[in-house]
């Protein structure tokens, strides 16, 4: 009975924290979220760990500068043991007589060792791992960039929301005042009930609006937590402000050698030229020692543990082993002509690839240009709004002013301010555009 009251009393401890872990709420800044991406994105991960593959491919290829040394032992039953025919006149006799050479048993036990002393295809094959090696990190950068860049989108977007959100919500308190002056006014006879009745259905349109964009808002909620790889029963709150904050932008074309493209096009070439080395140097000679040592013994009984000291025989060989490629049939010619059009198409597409970067800047910087202009005509336009609501509502109050045209001023007012979200949420977009062209989206 003591064991199931602890046991209970357990479980019932574990229930209480994990409510509370799930009560928490995170407090997340764009910094924040871009980090955690990184560090939990799937695809981020994946290259990381291919980045650590390739490394441990480049110490495999630089385990062939050290001897190979491996330890054998080789058993054989010749149940016809080999002839060879010898002149007869060696044994006193004419013609050719067949002799068996060798025994039925046959036992050898030792080591073998081979060191490569040189072979020019094998270095070159070393700088290619290394350059591969390079590869996988410039990949993995690659990779962090994209997340950041999607975790930004999705953040302004999840901001936008919230602020319309906010701004409905705002919207409705007026509309709920409102509510209450044609209640009063209904009552006394001021205005008629049909009137009243359109001031309630625009607060219902209202309230639905509300509610599509509160669930729309959990969706994108959700999306930026599968993106950083938060647990989707995780409580977020967005700490950084959506606010407008000018900058000036240089209109000159910036370095895009920075640009981690066209650093995997430079290293891609450069493999693709080692690699059409290694061909060329196929057809040097390579040159290699090895050397044995081992005990051999041959019987014609399988007597091999019945004692003696001349059971097994103790023989050593060292020496050098020259290879000279003479014709492969044009094999390697033909690599090599592979080799020459590849590098031609990675040097068309790093040039093609540079002028879309200039384009992709020059789009970014007018983009931005447009988003700031749009941005402070919005501005005023929610000023003009304003006044002309306060102006309408006052009227409306001193009976000069229809409910229709005090209803148009506040749904212009309205979607101006939403607008203005929208043309700010335009704006960071821009901004990051801008960015992602100059290639800085790791600088922060």
């Amino acid at each position: 009975m003591k064991i199931k009251r602890v046991i209970a009393g357990m479980l019932v401890i574990l229930g209480i924290l994990q409510a509370s872990a799930q009560d928490t709420t995170i407090y997340l800044s764009l910094k924040q979220s871009c980090q955690m991406g990184i560090e939990k994105n799937v695809n981020v991960q994946n290259s990381d760990l291919e980045r650590q593959k390739t490394n441990y491919q480049l110490k495999e290829a630089q385990s062939k500068l050290y001897p190979q040394i491996e330890g054998y032992s080789t058993f054989s039953y010749y149940y016809a043991i080999p002839k060879m025919v010898l002149p007869g006149e060696i044994f006193g006799q004419t013609g050719m007589i067949p002799v068996e050479i060798g025994t039925k048993f046959d036992w050898s036990s030792g080591f073998k060792a081979s060191q490569v002393l040189y072979s020019q295809c094998y270095f070159t094959s070393l700088k290619v791992a290394q350059r591969m090696l390079t590869i996988g990190d410039l990949n993995f950068q690659q990779k962090k960039e994209e997340v950041i860049y999607q975790v930004s989108q999705v953040y302004f977007l999840c901001q936008t929301t919230g602020k319309q959100i906010d701004q409905l919500k705002i919207t409705m308190q007026n509309m709920d005042k409102l509510m209450d002056i044609a209640k009063l006014q209904n009552e006394n006879g001021v205005i008629r009930k049909i009137d009243y009745s359109r001031v309630s259905v625009n607060k219902s349109n209202l309230q639905t609006q509300i509610d599509n964009l509160e669930q729309l808002y959990l969706q994108q909620i959700s999306l930026l937590k599968y993106i950083i790889g938060l647990d989707m029963g995780t409580k977020i709150e967005l700490s950084d402000s959506l606010s407008f904050t000018q900058s000036e932008i240089s209109t000159q074309l910036p370095d895009f050698n920075n640009r981690t493209e066209l650093k995997l096009l430079d290293k891609q070439m450069e493999v693709t030229s080692l690699t059409r080395r290694f061909n060329q140097q196929s057809y040097l000679p390579g040159l290699a020692g090895f050397g044995q040592y081992y005990y051999q013994g041959q019987r014609n009984e399988f007597d091999f543990f019945n004692g003696g000291n001349d059971k097994f025989f103790k023989t050593g060989v060292v020496g050098l082993s020259l290879s000279v490629p003479l014709f492969d049939g044009f094999e390697k010619r033909s690599k090599i002509r592979q080799n020459d059009i590849e590098l031609q198409q990675l040097q068309n597409t790093r040039k093609s690839t540079s002028e879309y970067f200039s384009k992709e800047f020059t789009d970014a910087v007018r983009q931005y240009e447009n988003s700031v202009n749009a941005l402070l005509r919005h501005q005023e336009n929610i000023k003009v709004a304003e006044v002309t609501y306060n102006i309408s509502l006052h009227g409306y109050r001193q009976q000069v002013v229809s409910l229709s045209d005090l209803l148009m001023s506040e749904s212009s007012l309205t979607d101006t301010r939403l607008s203005y979200y929208n043309a700010l949420m335009q704006l960071k977009y821009a901004e990051l555009e801008v960015k992602k062209a100059k290639g800085e989206l790791l600088n922060d």
